[in-house]
C-alpha cells in the first residue's frame, strides 16, 4: 500500500506538469463580443510569430511539424525591419461570443506587404478555410499591394478558431495586425481615404492656382514651384494606396517596388531647384547653394543602386533619409536666408519645418509610438497643406517685392530722365537765350544802325527839285524805311526783354502792349491774371508763342482790335488771342510761325486750337503748370 501511494503520487505530479505545460502552450483566446470594436493583437501575449527561413513551408507541415517553435510578440518591436524577402507566420486564436450578426476583419495598417494568406482553423471540426488579398475589401485592394488592408474573418459563434497569417515582403514592414468590427473599419478607413483624396485634391488646386499665377505675371518662381509640386505629387499618388501601381504598371513588379525611389529623387531635384531660387541661396550663400546642389546630384548618382543591387537596402528607409537629408539642409538654408534679409524665408522656413513634422509624426506613429488617430495617420498630408499655404504666402510676398524693387527701379530710371531732360532743356534755354540776345543785339547794332544811317540820308535830300512822281517814290521809300526800322527796333527790343528774366512773363507781356498800343494802329486790350510766376522754360516758351501770334495779328490780319488773355486755373495756363481781322488764308496756315507755335506748344505738353473766319481768328492754347 505505501508502494502504491508513492506511485500514485508521482503519477500525479506527471499529469499536473503536462496539464501546466499544455495550459502553458495553448495560447489564450481573444473573445470578440459587441464591445469589441477594435482589437490589437500585436505585442501581446495572445499572438505569436515565427519566421520560415525555407521560404516553402506550407499550411499543412506547418500544422504537422510539431518542431517548430513560435515566439512572442509581447517583447517585439512591431518592426520586422525587412530588407531581403522574408516569410512569416503569425497565428492567434479567436471566439466570437455573440449571436448577434457582427462582423470582424482582420487588418494590417500601412503595411506594404507583398503576400498575404489568412488561414481560419476550427478547432472543434478541424475546417480550414483560406482567405487571400483576393478576398480583401474595398473591392480595388483586390490586386494592389495596399497600405490598409482587410480580410474578411468569417467565424462561428461561440467557437474557438486558431487563425494562421502568412507574411511575404522583401522591404521594410511593419506589422500592426488589429481585429476591427466591420462597420467601424469602413467608417475609419473612408475617413482617411477621403483625407487622403482632399489632400490630392487640395494640391491639384495648388498647382491650378500657382499656373495662373505664372501666366499671369511670367515670374520663375511661379513655374519651379509647379514643377517642386508635380513632383511632390508624384510621391504623393505612387506612395498613396497604391493606385498607380494598378493604372501604370499592373504587371512589373520592379516599378512597384521602386517607383517611389524615382518619384522621390525627381521631387529632390525640383525642390533642390525650387529652393535655390526662392532663397537667392546663389547671392545670400554661394557654400549652401554649393550645398543642395550636390545634394541633388548625390540623390541622382545614389539612387542608381536599384538597377546595382536591388534588394541590398530598404527602398522605404533609403527614401526616408533622402528626404531627411534634403529638408535638413533646406531649413538651415531658409534661416540663412531669412538673417541675411530674406524675409520670405521666414515663410518658407514654417512651410518646410510643417511638412517635416508631419513626417516625423507619420514614422513614430508607424514605429508603434503614437495612437493612429485621424490627425496622426494623416499628419503627413495636413503638414503638405500647411507647407503650400506658408509658400503660396511667400511667393505672394516675393512677387509682391519683385514687383515693388522693379516699380523702384523704373521710378530711379523715370527720375534719373527727367533730371537729364531737365538739364538738357535748361542748357537748350541757355543756349536759346544767349542766341536771342546775340541775335538782338546783332539787328540793333548792324541793321538797325544800317536803317538809321539810310533815314538820315533820305532826310538830306533835297526834294524841291523833284518831280510829283519822283517826290511819290521818294515818300514811299521813306515810310518804308521808318516802318523797317521800327520793326527792327521791335524785335531787338522784345526777342529776349530783359523784363522776362528778371519781372517775369506777366510783367513783359504788359510793357510790350503798352508799346503797341503807343505805335500801332491795331488797338490791343490785356487781360492777364498769373497767381505766380512760372518756371523758366514754360515763361520762355510762352513768351515766344504770344510774341509769333502778336507778330501774325499785326502782319496778316489787318486787324484794328485784338483781344488777349492769359491766366492760369485748375492747374493749367489758358493763353487766348483773338482778333477781328480778315482772318488767316490756306498759305498762312501752312507758314512756318504756326509750325513753330505748335511744336512750342508740345513740347510743354499743351494743346491748341485755331479758328479762322473772314471775321477774325482766335486762337486757344493750354499748357500744364509744372
Amino acid at each position: 500500500m505505501p508502494g502504491l501511494k508513492f506511485y500514485s503520487c508521482i503519477a500525479g505530479i506527471l499529469i499536473f506538469c503536462l496539464l501546466s505545460q499544455l495550459v502553458k502552450a495553448q495560447l489564450p483566446v481573444t473573445i470578440l463580443n459587441e464591445k469589441s470594436i477594435e482589437v490589437n493583437l500585436w505585442g501581446k501575449n495572445s499572438i505569436e510569430y515565427f519566421e520560415d527561413t525555407t521560404r516553402h513551408l506550407i499550411m499543412e507541415e506547418l500544422l504537422r511539424d510539431s518542431s517548430l517553435s513560435f515566439k512572442s510578440t509581447q517583447s517585439h518591436l512591431p518592426d520586422f525591419g525587412f530588407i531581403e524577402e522574408a516569410y512569416h507566420w503569425v497565428r492567434f486564436r479567436v471566439r466570437k461570443q455573440t449571436d448577434k450578426p457582427i462582423n470582424w476583419v482582420l487588418r494590417n495598417d500601412y503595411p506594404m506587404i507583398d503576400e498575404l494568406n489568412v488561414f481560419l482553423i476550427n478547432e472543434a471540426s478541424g475546417e480550414i478555410i483560406k482567405k487571400t488579398v483576393r478576398d480583401a475589401f474595398p473591392t480595388y485592394q483586390r490586386e494592389i499591394s495596399v497600405h490598409q488592408c482587410a480580410i474578411p474573418i468569417d467565424i462561428l459563434p461561440n467557437q474557438n478558431y486558431t487563425i494562421y497569417v502568412q507574411l511575404v515582403g522583401t522591404d521594410a514592414k511593419l506589422i500592426k495586425l488589429k481585429l476591427s468590427e466591420t462597420h467601424y473599419f469602413y467608417s475609419s478607413y473612408l475617413d482617411e481615404l477621403w483625407f487622403w483624396s482632399a489632400h490630392l485634391g487640395f494640391a491639384l488646386c495648388m498647382i491650378i492656382v500657382q499656373v495662373v499665377f505664372l501666366l499671369v505675371t511670367k515670374e520663375r518662381n511661379f513655374l519651379l514651384y509647379v514643377l517642386f509640386l508635380l513632383g511632390y505629387l508624384s510621391i504623393a499618388i505612387i506612395g498613396g494606396y497604391g493606385i498607380i501601381d494598378s493604372i501604370a504598371w499592373p504587371e512589373n513588379i520592379w516599378l512597384k517596388r521602386f517607383g517611389i525611389v524615382f518619384a522621390v529623387v525627381l521631387s529632390n531635384v525640383l525642390g533642390v531647384l525650387f529652393y535655390t531660387h526662392a532663397l537667392r541661396l546663389k547671392k545670400t550663400s554661394p557654400l549652401l547653394y554649393k550645398f543642395l546642389l550636390g545634394d541633388m546630384i548625390l540623390s541622382v548618382v545614389l539612387s542608381s543602386w536599384i538597377f546595382i543591387i536591388p534588394f541590398g537596402i530598404s527602398v522605404n528607409v533609403y527614401s526616408s533619409a533622402l528626404i531627411f537629408v534634403f529638408f535638413s539642409l533646406v531649413s538651415v538654408s531658409c534661416i540663412v536666408s531669412y538673417r541675411r534679409g530674406n524675409i520670405s524665408a521666414l515663410y518658407y522656413l514654417f512651410g518646410t519645418i510643417a511638412y517635416f513634422i508631419g513626417i516625423l509624426v507619420q514614422i513614430i506613429w508607424t514605429l508603434g509610438y503614437l495612437y493612429p488617430s485621424l490627425v496622426v495617420v494623416n499628419s503627413m498630408h495636413i503638414g503638405s497643406m500647411l507647407e503650400m499655404i506658408f509658400f503660396t504666402w511667400a511667393l505672394a510676398r516675393d512677387y509682391r517685392r519683385t514687383r515693388e524693387e522693379r516699380e523702384d527701379t523704373q521710378r530711379e530710371l523715370i527720375t534719373a530722365l527727367q533730371s537729364q531732360n531737365k538739364e538738357i532743356s535748361e542748357a537748350l534755354l541757355r543756349g536759346q537765350t544767349l542766341e536771342r540776345k546775340r541775335v538782338a543785339a546783332d539787328l540793333h547794332d548792324s541793321l538797325g544802325g544800317t536803317l538809321s544811317a539810310m533815314r538820315w540820308t533820305l532826310t538830306s535830300f533835297n526834294t524841291k527839285h523833284l518831280s510829283a512822281q519822283e517826290k511819290q517814290v521818294y515818300d514811299s521809300l521813306v515810310e518804308m524805311t521808318n516802318d523797317a526800322h521800327q520793326r527792327v527796333r521791335f524785335l531787338s527790343h522784345n526777342l529776349l526783354p530783359e523784363d522776362l528774366e528778371e519781372d517775369g512773363l506777366q510783367v513783359s507781356i504788359e510793357k510790350l502792349i503798352e508799346k503797341l498800343n503807343r505805335s500801332n494802329k491795331t488797338k490791343f486790350e490785356l487781360n492777364i491774371h498769373l497767381d505766380k510766376r512760372l518756371n523758366k522754360k514754360t515763361e520762355f516758351e510762352l513768351y515766344n508763342i504770344f510774341l509769333e501770334l502778336i507778330n501774325n495779328v499785326l502782319k496778316h490780319a489787318n486787324a484794328t482790335e485784338a483781344y488777349i488773355s492769359l491766366e492760369n486755373l485748375d492747374g493749367y495756363v489758358h493763353l487766348e488771342v483773338f482778333d477781328n481781322g480778315k482772318g488767316i488764308n490756306g498759305e498762312s496756315k501752312r507758314g512756318k510761325g504756326l509750325y513753330n507755335i505748335q511744336d512750342r506748344i508740345a513740347s510743354l505738353g499743351g494743346t491748341w486750337q485755331i479758328e479762322s473766319t473772314t471775321k477774325g481768328t482766335s486762337v486757344l492754347a493750354h499748357v500744364p503748370l509744372t
